[in-house]
């Protein structure tokens, strides 16, 4: 009996899954970002392919694994993780702050945060001048 106890409980520990997410250090003293738009990346577009995305970036922690599409994370690449969008995907996102522009295509899944929609390989938030920061609002025009 005790090795079946034991069995088991080895079986239900095996199905455990652990999320690990990289979360961008933000100076305390920054204001939280929240998207009050009605256009959210897992809701609606307008008309011309355009909406407003929340983004955060991941880097060091995750370059050389793998992503969810299995290619193998390059910090330094034009990346994205989106929960729901198509991989390859390309979109252009701007940060209308600063007027800085890219264009990533979406590799891999998440952002975990529910409160975010996208999560940007480090390059793409160093690009867009927001990789101090960690979070940012942002323009987005779906490309494909």
């Amino acid at each position: 009996m005790k090795c079946l106890l034991i069995v088991i409980v080895l079986l239900l520990l095996g199905c455990q899954s652990t999320v690990i997410y990289n979360t961008p250090k933000r100076n305390s003293n920054k204001k939280t970002i929240t998207n009050n738009d009605p256009i959210r990346s897992t809701q609606k577009q307008t008309k011309n392919n355009e909406g407003y995305m929340i983004a955060s970036w991941y880097g060091q922690k995750f370059h050389g694994r793998k992503t969810a599409n299995g290619e193998t994370y390059n910090m330094y690449d034009l990346t994205a993780a989106h929960r729901t969008l198509a991989f390859g995907t390309k979109l252009k996102l701007i940060n209308e702050n600063n007027n800085k522009s890219v264009i990533v295509r979406i590799n891999d899944r998440g952002p975990v945060p529910l409160e975010r929609d996208i999560d940007l390989s480090y390059k793409a938030a160093q690009t867009l001048g927001f990789a101090d920061e960690g979070i940012c609002k942002l323009k987005v025009i779906y490309l494909d």
